[in-house]
């Protein structure tokens, strides 16, 4: 089932600066037309036709550099910097969602940093955050964090070069195949998005438990940790057979792992007392280096230097005297201050030598109800011995546990995905009947442009849930305004489609300078967009148009530039 909407649509565009309206643009339904005076003669360059779609780009998210850097040199425009610069420019973009409910966003035109972004819903001030999801939601009809804005946001403002010459590869250089794959999903009528974020998250995390499998794989290779195991618990369990060829008291179930056990404690209270005994030690030698002379070197300095400047210090340290006795108080109270620590630490101290004795009596009297021909000296070293071949075995059998671990967690991972790739291909078949009725519209309109009927063919990968478009056509590579042609003709289908289908994505699209295209070409556009189910928003220059031409779609006019009209009036 597809989702039915009514017409989303914008409604208007509106510029103010300190709270003046400056630019106020209203769209309607079909053609709106952006261009320069005709006749003027003046050239319509450089005044502002691109700004309105870069505007609405950077409502959407988009950066504010394109407004005023050039794309080509990137040199600002410095009258528009200032503008920015000094005062107060707020641009709000005010639309119909697919529900009928009329909305408004708005965004501070400031340059800087983000913290000098101010954002508005309905002109309430909001969070980026808050603002980025209302647009998912009211303009894109996007409930789920992908596709992002910002990777939807070029399908439907082409204010580049690159856009306006890429049909289906519109997105930056950064973009890869599952961000092209989510993008024509959502395009193309798939409504769980929810899903395209999972697999986005479900994709990620198998790939990082892959690595992270093939790494420790890796280790296991080089360590042969099976091989080592066998040859560890050989040598461990020689060992606790020797020391378990003795009598012992049967008290002790083990007396090796008592010994061990008894070991391990002697060696941990051992170096805590041991920092501990440091810690009193140096207490007591800078005590020490306090005290040893009663002066001390500083003040000897001192009184030198004041026995032969014959000068006095003005205020509480007014002669040597307060100086030697402000000394000796420091000293006194750092002393004090040192010495506050000591009782506790003897404290601890005489805590750590009564269970360091506890211990090793623990210990002879192990040793003393054990008879053995071994003397203790060697059951000690052989007890260390196997204490180092336990911590050794432990380490290989956690390589291995590792391994197993690693390898379940890929396998989860791996049925997670195959369960989101389940149910993504249970809605695969709305993407593909939106494909047939798409392409049934392209044909009409290229075959209209190009006298050439052209299609698309999206293919849909059930192993990897990945998603591929292409071009088919008999142009190889086409290029200029044949090339631009053909990314309106594709944007017209869509926008048919959509209408079609009643689906609750965008029906508007921006195209920008479309000069090169064949004048005849230019002409069939024109008709073309007067009827279409949504809006184009195009801008151009005028000595591009007919004057026949010209006067038939003045009427879509919703902008008209010229130098002295500039788009910001600087």
């Amino acid at each position: 089932m597809v989702t039915r909407s009514i017409l989303m649509k914008l409604l208007n565009l509106e510029v103010t600066i300190n709270g003046k309206v400056k630019r106020l643009v209203k769209f309607h339904d079909g053609l709106n037309l952006v261009t320069n005076k005709p006749n003027s003669g003046r050239t319509g360059n450089s005044v502002g036709k691109s700004t309105l779609s870069r505007v609405v780009d950077f409502l959407m998210l988009g950066s504010i550099s394109s407004i005023y850097i050039d794309e080509e040199f990137k040199k600002p425009n410095h009258e528009i910097e200032s503008l920015f610069t000094n005062n107060a420019v707020v641009a709000s973009l005010s639309f119909l969602d697919s529900k009928g409910t009329i909305h408004q966003i708005s965004r501070s035109l400031s340059i800087g940093n983000d913290e000098n972004q101010v954002y508005f819903i309905d002109g309430v001030k909001a969070e980026p955050k808050e603002y980025e999801i209302f647009i998912q939601d009211k303009i894109f009809h996007i409930l789920t964090r992908r596709p992002s804005v910002r990777s939807v946001t070029p399908k439907f403002i082409r204010n580049s070069s690159h856009r306006m010459l890429s049909t289906t590869k519109f997105l930056d250089k950064n973009s890869g195949g599952k961000d092209y794959s989510e993008l024509f999903l959502y395009l193309f009528g798939f409504n769980d998005t929810g899903l395209l974020t999972e697999k986005r998250d479900a994709t990620n995390l198998v790939n990082r438990r892959k690595r992270n499998s093939q790494s420790i794989n890796a280790m296991v290779k080089e360590q042969k940790p099976s091989n080592e195991i066998k040859k560890y618990r050989v040598d461990a369990k020689e060992l606790e057979d020797n020391l378990l060829k003795f009598e012992y008291s049967p008290e002790y179930s083990n007396p090796i792992e008592r010994l061990s056990e008894l070991q391990a404690e002697e060696d941990k209270f051992a170096n805590a007392l041991l920092s501990t005994e440091r810690k009193i030690d140096n207490i007591y030698r800078t005590i020490e280096l306090l005290s040893k002379d009663k002066d001390g070197y500083l003040i000897n300095q001192l009184r030198a230097i004041y026995e032969f400047s014959a000068i006095a210090i003005d205020g509480a340290l007014r002669d040597l005297e307060d100086v030697v006795q402000f000394h000796n108080n420091l000293v006194e109270k750092k002393k004090q201050f040192l010495g506050v620590d000591i009782p506790n630490l003897l404290k601890e101290k005489e805590e750590l030598v009564a269970e360091l004795n506890a211990i090793r009596r623990d210990k002879v009297k192990v040793f003393s109800d054990m008879r053995s021909k071994e003397s203790l000296e060697n059951v000690t070293r052989n007890l260390k011995r196997l204490g180092e071949l336990k911590v050794e075995l432990g380490k290989l059998e956690g390589l291995l546990e590792q391994q197993s671990k690693a390898k379940s967690d890929l396998q989860s991972a791996e049925n997670d995905l195959s369960r989101i790739l389940d149910s993504i291909l249970k809605e695969i078949d709305n993407v593909y009947f939106f494909e047939k009725t798409f392409n049934r519209h392209f044909k009409i309109i290229t075959k209209r442009l190009h006298d050439d009927e052209y299609e698309v063919d999206l293919s849909f990968n059930k192993d990897s849930g990945m998603c591929t478009i292409e071009m088919k056509n008999s142009v190889t590579n086409p290029e200029g305004g044949k090339k631009k042609a053909e990314v309106i003709a594709f944007d017209f289908a869509y926008i048919n489609t959509v209408s079609e289908l009643s689906l609750s994505r965008p029906r508007f699209v921006f195209h920008d300078s479309i000069e090169d295209i064949d004048k005849n070409q230019i002409d069939e556009i024109f008709e073309i967009s007067q009827r279409l189910p949504g809006q184009q928003i195009l801008s151009m220059l005028s000595d591009k148009i007919g004057i026949d031409t010209y006067r038939k779609i003045s009427k879509d006019i919703v902008l008209l530039l010229d130098e002295d009209e500039k788009f910001f009036g600087v």
